[in-house]
């Protein structure tokens, strides 16, 4: 926050006194949307950079707690390359960080981006190396692939991982309701007509994401009538063709949930399979609103942003370790009607 942009100047333009202005920017419902709506346009319009210290100074100051040091935000790149979260191959992971970002900057913390193997050093040197900077608050990027939950000196830190929920360790999460997900899928094709959905998914999602999708997928049958859904397949490969094809011929579904379209779109069409002609496409992890593909959108942005916003509030708290009891943000996705899909035929006489 500059010197010269403060609540009081905006108080001043607005007309307001810098209470309100303080309630305003904090989304208080005792101020009126329209009065929230004016003075936050004002502070975008004047560049108002919040200041994390006096949050936190007057969170503690009403819990008598002394000062903590300067807040720092690390966000810990946990993949297996040091641009393996900034160059995922999943647009909603990629997205996930940029939202971060953007919401750690607008809400007045420093942000250090650091890679936890970085230099081949132990979780017990990288916790160190976090603590020596001064850093309280770290935000954990999905976990690669089959590795370990890491084993960080926790005690120091208030942390947020964006995650399912972790078994072996109770941090604190954030994610898409993955469950609701492949139910609001299912739903959106039984709307369109289709009786006989399949779900196809990387045998690592089963491990991963701890079953929710299959979950949302199966209920499915109980709440919509008419549905005989096929076996769900598990692939070890994309490129497995002969593998799904053998699936499609067996189970003949009339159309296909799965995460994202590449390269399944290819194994189908190389097959003389037309989409949505022949078979129906719904994913479960769109890339975008708007993309050709219908399906889920995850908006990994706004995963990110409040994964900072759950962050922020603990670092502001003084809360550091880990919580007597994991706790999970999980965020809802939203419909892109895309293409892939038919028309809506019906609607269903119950849903999600």
């Amino acid at each position: 926050m500059t010197l010269a942009i403060t609540m009081k100047t905006i108080a001043a333009q607005a007309g307001v006194t810098q209470a309100t202005v303080s309630m305003s920017l904090a989304n208080n419902p005792r101020i009126p949307v329209v009065t929230r709506e004016r003075i936050q346009a004002i502070a975008r319009k004047l560049n108002y950079e919040p200041n994390p210290y006096i949050s936190t100074l007057m969170r503690v100051r009403r819990q008598g707690k002394p000062l903590p040091g300067n807040p720092v935000l690390a966000l810990v790149n946990a993949q297996s390359t040091v641009t393996g979260w900034r160059e995922h191959t999943a647009p909603t992971i990629r997205q996930m960080r940029e939202g971060a970002l953007a919401r750690a900057t607008a809400r007045g913390y420093r942000t250090e981006e650091l890679w936890l193997h970085r230099d081949g050093m132990s979780n017990a040197r990288f916790s160190q190396m976090l603590h020596a900077r001064g850093i309280q608050g770290l935000l954990l990027s999905p976990l690669a692939e089959g590795e370990p939950v890491p084993s960080l000196h926790w005690p120091h830190f208030a942390t947020v991982c964006l995650s399912v929920p972790l078994p072996s360790l109770p941090l604190t999460t954030v994610c898409n309701d993955h469950y609701f997900s492949s139910g609001q899928a299912v739903r959106e094709c039984h709307r369109r007509g289709y009786r006989r959905p399949g779900l196809i998914l990387h045998r690592e999602h089963q491990l991963r994401f701890q079953g929710r999708w299959e979950a949302g997928f199966l209920l499915g049958r109980t709440l919509f009538a008419g549905i005989k859904l096929a076996d769900v397949l598990y692939v070890d490969d994309w490129l497995d063709a002969p593998r799904i094809l053998g699936w499609l011929k067996k189970q003949k579904p009339d159309v296909i949930i799965t995460p994202s379209a590449e390269p399944l779109v290819s194994t189908l069409t190389a097959a003389g399979c037309r989409i949505p002609a022949d078979l129906g496409l719904a994913l479960l992890a769109c890339p975008r609103l708007g993309d050709a593909c219908s399906g889920v959108f995850q908006n990994g942005r706004m995963i990110g942003s409040l994964a900072i916003d759950v962050l922020t509030s603990l670092v502001e708290r003084n809360e550091r370790g880990l919580p007597e009891q994991g706790n999970t943000v999980m965020l809802e996705g939203n419909w892109n009607e895309g293409t892939t899909l038919r028309a809506v035929r019906s609607e269903p006489n119950v849903g999600l």
